[in-house]
């Protein structure tokens, strides 16, 4: 969770009241080397005690309410650690130990610190379960009731799954309204025991405590049937197929593309699928994220050649890529070794600041001694393929960035035309894109083989098998990265060998059919949001809500094989 402790105080269950619960601040232990000799170490150490500070009303509110619901909480030594902050869960933590171990518990739970609502919990049993271990079904019995006790919003969820590890059970319930559910930041969880204790739960953002009036949402009456779904569905072309090629950290030579029908606009980066439909009007919603407006061109690449072995070399190709002359800057030259064998070469130019070792010129860049001329300001990295001197990645950062908005038309013409010299000779078709924002221009470009984009496994969503970036300034060239390998070196099945769309989406429709849901216009939990009725794929709805992480150029979350047809769940 990435939680810190600010507070410390203990006390215990059985003696909590809202009105009297005192904190005190943790003492800063700080090593006393000679105290005066009037005055005892305890002494002195008292006087750097802060005075006490009174616990939250609401969350010793909420503490005793806890206890109410796990009995056995009421033996234990509460220790109040104050705020703690983390994705899905923020408020006030508390620890519950064993009378003399209180300092050193794992169990605690996490309360909201203006409402006293409990967002998270963990804890174990101080004796051990000699019951006869429940079935699943009254293990979800159980977890109901605490989740109904706890608050009357929990009568709403429905339980929906049931993850075991070891001798734990975790429920997840799914909110409901009108017997639909909403989207799936809505989840909660409640862990127990074999027996039924509870010994863990957790809801996200407080999503749980939500008041939400079943009036203010539309009624199901006006969805169109499933089987009338499953037709639009299909007729929209959720699936696009494409060439994925290994991982960039696989030195697999040849290169074998792969044939898989990926869901347009993904699966997890937004408030639903980007395959999701109108439930009432049968039309594709919104996307669920912005993405950069995607271009196809044809371009003639000339098939120069971008190698450097020699620090002479890597001047005039830092010349040719850049427009930049480094001859008057110190240089450092190394070899990294890679996890996978391939070996990198480093060429770095420019003035660091003292203490900068070799290895770590690469995370300076732009950041340049005290005094330096501003002609000298200039920092240029160059990595190689240290085997063939091929170029793998160019930049010029000399500590100037942002700036008024930059002139789009531009830097596409500076990108293109750097474009055709990095292409092998001949024509080719790529899907470009520019992903950066209004003050700078970065350029991504995949290719186009046989009609069908080609994308790494992995691939984020700012990068490409060419990826250009443009100084805002002049439009000049500051980045370039190569991913993409010798195109001779790639090997392409032919779309014959795939499996029909149809098919496909067939296969995507056993694994995980429609769902009929409530999903939202933003992912804020407040009052002015809009509710809307959908069907999408319930593998939405078959998993927590936090999808973390970057965003992936092609969301391969889940996925069909296109030369078995078989669904694929990548987590």
């Amino acid at each position: 969770m990435g939680a810190y402790r600010k507070y410390a105080a203990v006390f215990w269950t059985g003696a909590l009241t809202a009105a009297s619960l005192l904190v005190s601040q943790m003492a800063a232990a700080t090593p006393l080397s000679k105290p005066h000799a009037d005055v005892a170490p305890h002494a002195e150490s008292a006087q750097t005690q802060k005075a006490p500070d009174p616990i939250p009303a609401p969350v010793s509110k909420g503490i005793q309410h806890l206890v109410r619901l796990v009995p056995e909480l009421a033996s234990r030594v509460v220790v109040y650690s104050g705020p703690v902050d983390g994705p899905g869960i923020s408020g006030d933590r508390v620890t519950f130990g064993i009378r003399g171990d209180a300092e050193e518990s794992r169990d605690w739970a996490v309360f909201h610190p203006q409402t006293g609502d409990l967002l998270s919990l963990e804890i174990a049993p101080e004796q051990p379960n000699t019951g006869p271990a429940l079935e699943d079904q009254q293990v979800i019995e159980k977890a109901s009731a605490f989740l109904s006790r706890l608050h009357p919003n929990g009568l709403s969820y429905r339980p929906r799954s049931v993850t075991r590890q070891g001798e734990l059970r975790t429920i997840r319930f799914v909110r409901t309204i009108h017997d639909i559910p909403l989207d799936d930041g809505y989840d909660c969880f409640v862990t127990a025991d074999k027996s039924g204790r509870i010994v863990g739960f957790r809801t996200f953002d407080g999503a749980l405590y939500q008041e939400w009036s079943p009036a203010s949402f539309p009624s199901a009456q006006r969805a169109m049937s499933p089987e009338t779904a499953k037709q639009r569905y299909v007729q929209s072309h959720p699936l696009e197929l494409v060439y994925l090629l290994p991982s960039q950290s696989d030195s697999r030579t040849p290169v074998e593309a792969r044939l898989v029908y990926a869901i347009r606009d993904g699966v997890v980066h937004g408030q639903h699928s980007g395959s999701a439909l109108d439930a009432v009007k049968g039309s594709r919603l919104a996307a669920s994220r912005q993405q950069a407006e995607v271009r196809a061109l044809t371009v003639t690449g000339t098939g120069e050649a971008w190698t450097a072995r020699t620090e002479a070399e890597a001047h005039a190709l830092v010349k040719r890529a850049l427009g930049a002359d480094v001859q008057k800057l110190p240089v450092t030259i190394y070899t990294d070794m890679l996890d996978n064998g391939e070996q990198h070469r480093f060429f770095i130019w420019g003035f660091f600041e003292e203490g900068v070792g070799d290895r770590d010129k690469v995370y300076a860049l732009g950041q340049f001694p005290s005094g330096l001329s501003p002609a000298l300001r200039t920092h240029v990295l160059l990595k190689t393929d240290a085997a063939t001197g091929r170029l793998i990645n160019v930049v010029l950062d000399d500590g100037l960035h942002g700036g008024p908005p930059t002139d789009k038309k531009r830097d596409w013409a500076a990108a293109t035309a750097l474009l055709e010299r990095l292409l092998p000779a001949g024509t080719h078709k790529l899907r470009v894109q520019d992903t950066g924002g209004e003050n700078w221009t970065t350029i991504t470009a995949d290719p186009i083989v046989n009609g069908i984009p080609v994308v790494w496994e992995d691939e984020m969503e700012e990068e490409g098998a060419y990826t250009i970036s443009v100084n805002p300034l002049d439009g000049s060239i500051k980045q370039v990265w190569l991913a993409q390998p010798d195109w001779a070196d790639v090997r392409y099945p032919s779309p014959a060998a795939a499996v029909s769309e149809q098919q496909a989406v067939s296969a995507l429709l056993d694994a995980y059919p429609l769902e009929l849901v409530y999903v939202r216009g933003d992912w804020l939990h407040t009052e002015g949001q809009t509710w809307q009725l959908a069907y999408d794929l319930s593998f939405r709805q078959s998993r927590s809500y936090c999808y973390c992480g970057v965003k992936p150029k092609v969301d391969l979350t889940v996925y069909v094989d296109g030369h078995t047809g078989s669904v694929v769940v990548r987590e």
